[in-house]
């Protein structure tokens, strides 16, 4: 590791491969560990052997249909063994994987595959996607008959070149579009070697298979998973966190997690006491998080956005009640802490976090201005090399750890989701009764504010639908604040201060609960939300929901045998609707 008060900087361990691949690595388990359980998922059990030749027969289908080198393949697949098997098969048939979750809103959904043009889809039958590339219907018997004829063997390819395209993930754009972030091959090596050094998985250990499969924190899950040959648990498609997720860890016998703080936070740490090891990511962890579950296991804060292969630094173990460091830089990361000028700063100072090294990503998919403003030439390095823009504050620790201080633009992170809230203002925009808008988090929850178009005042209902068609369900505002004119300072900019807390009012129609449905919803909504009394028509996030109470909601709703996804949360806030739209299950 390189010491200048300037810079940091960690080679690569002399025994790690300089070139990883998702897929290499699961071939050597396979080689060496054939028997070891590979993919844990309900009552299915496969092996690095049994796994390794599925992944080897799609691959082959895929190469023969035109993917290779360069060439994206789209999954739209839920979080599951297919989904696992198909990420393995298009990095072995050279290509890269753009993945799609088949349950983001259908205007989003266009968007990435016309933005990404990938040359196949991989998806199911029962799957609604737009017109777009040669479908694969992993589940249609004519592809079950085709892949049964192939061969197992691996895949006799040319070696994957570090510069070469792995995977695009697609995060939120300040434009007002999601921007595919290009990321190749060369960074997972560092990646590969601080999941080693820091996780402490091993061979019998069982990783969470947490993340959706459209974020990139589930590159790192695997990465972890097969480096160590340990075993993945990809647990049943829903909401994981409370007791949902204990249950699952506990269960599943889960023994290694990567965990945004707000789900381990839903957590009691001791209702999982076979969990070894937490990694917790994705947004500021609190020393109260760390005085939680630290006693008794190994607890590691990281930190990194997709551009640089999904993780920049990691904390070492941590322990006590203080609010935690992001760490020091991983394997094959350069870190710099500048002003503005560029000029390196000492201990103490904030300022921002720049990132170079192998694991930048290429940039961003057919945005060259947007690429060339964040991934910047490196003045400290005279190779031509590049840094990243990350736009976080942070300063230097003595120990040469870092602290996180926040943003120095408008994206903020809220639950472990990345946003740009200029997306969020730019989709509500669109809206034909809108004539200003401005999003602000307040309270952990999204609150826009609207200057109508014309004399009529959209509906909060009628905005929150509207952004609900495009937007994630993290991103949809759950409080709209209709002004006449936003409150400036005396510079002429917006006075973010100023602007009102949204009134709690709730639509009413004083019709009681009728329905077994409308009556265990309406028990929930008084328990979770500080009303006493609600009828047919009282709206969840007009009596002061979030989607963070919404994920309690589906918790509860599911312990009284109704199903309720996220998006119908949000597309359905009244307890007629929900009650109409949730589904019978088994107790």
């Amino acid at each position: 590791m390189a010491h200048d008060i300037n810079l940091q900087q960690r080679e690569l361990p002399k025994d790690a491969h300089s070139t990883v691949t998702l897929a290499g690595l699961f071939e050597r388990q396979a080689r060496d560990r054939l028997a070891n359980t590979a993919l844990v998922s309900g009552d299915v059990t496969l092996s690095y052997d049994e796994v390794n030749r599925r992944a080897n027969r799609l691959a082959g289908l895929l190469a023969d249909l035109g993917a290779g080198p360069e060439k994206l393949v789209a999954l739209a697949l839920p979080r599951s063994v297919d989904m696992i098997i198909a990420m393995l098969a298009v990095t072995k048939a050279g290509a890269a994987f753009l993945p799609i979750d088949p349950g983001y809103p259908a205007d989003r959904i266009e968007y990435m595959i016309r933005d990404a043009g990938p040359a196949l889809l991989c998806t199911t039958k029962a799957a609604v996607l737009p017109e777009g590339p040669q479908r694969v219907l992993l589940d249609h018997t004519d592809v079950t008959i085709a892949l049964r004829g192939r061969s197992d063997a691996n895949p006799a390819g040319a070696p994957v070149a570090p510069a070469g395209l792995a995977y695009v993930i697609y995060t939120s754009g300040s434009t007002g579009k999601p921007k595919g972030v290009a990321v190749t091959h060369a960074g997972l090596a560092g990646l590969a070697a601080a999941n080693s050094e820091r996780m402490a998985v091993d061979a019998d250990s069982r990783v969470l298979q947490f993340s959706s499969p459209s974020f990139d924190a589930i590159v790192f899950e695997l990465l972890a998973t097969f480096a160590a040959g340990a075993a993945l648990v990809i647990p049943p498609a829903g909401t994981l966190a409370g007791d949902v997720l204990a249950q699952v860890v506990t269960e599943q016998r889960v023994t290694h997690a990567v965990l945004p703080p707000v789900a381990a936070g839903s957590v009691a740490a001791e209702a999982v006491p076979g969990l070894r090891s937490l990694l917790v990511a994705g947004e500021v962890c609190s020393g109260d998080l760390v005085a939680r579950w630290a006693p008794g296991r190994r607890m590691i804060n990281a930190y990194g956005p997709t551009e640089v292969t999904v993780c920049a630094t990691m904390s070492e173990p941590l322990s006590g009640s203080a609010a935690p460091p992001i760490g020091q830089a991983i394997p094959g990361a350069a870190i710099y802490v500048v002003d503005r000028a560029l000029r390196p700063l000492p201990p103490g100072a904030p300022g921002e976090l720049y990132v170079s090294g192998d694991l930048l990503a290429r940039g961003y998919l057919q945005r060259p201005a947007l690429t060339a403003e964040r991934f910047v030439a490196n003045p400290f390095a005279a190779d031509g090399s590049r840094m990243y823009r990350t736009g976080d504050l942070v300063s230097w620790q003595p120990d040469r750890s870092l602290v996180f201080h926040g943003r120095v633009d408008d994206q903020v992170k809220l639950r472990g989701f990345r946003i740009e809230l200029g997306e969020v203002e730019s989709v509500l925009a669109g809206h034909p009764s809108v004539g200003q808008v401005v999003a602000v988090v307040r309270e952990d929850q999204i609150v826009a504010y609207v200057i109508p178009a014309g004399d009529a005042k959209p509906a909060p209902a009628e905005l929150r639908e509207h952004a609900g068609r495009f937007l994630l369900e993290h991103m949809v505002p759950t409080a709209y604040v209709t002004l006449d004119a936003f409150p400036l300072l005396p510079n002429g900019k917006l006075d973010r201060r100023a602007l009102p807390a949204p009134e709690v009012t709730s639509s009413a129609n004083g019709i009681a609960p009728r329905t077994p449905a409308e009556q265990a919803l309406s028990a929930i909504f008084i328990e979770i939300l500080p009303v006493s009394e609600v009828d047919t028509a009282s709206n969840f996030f007009e009596l002061g929901g979030n989607s963070l109470l919404a994920i309690t909601v589906i918790q509860k709703a599911r312990e009284a045998g109704l199903a309720i996804t996220p998006r119908e949360m949000i597309q359905n806030p009244t307890i007629e609707a929900l009650a109409a739209v949730a589904r019978s299950i088994s107790q």
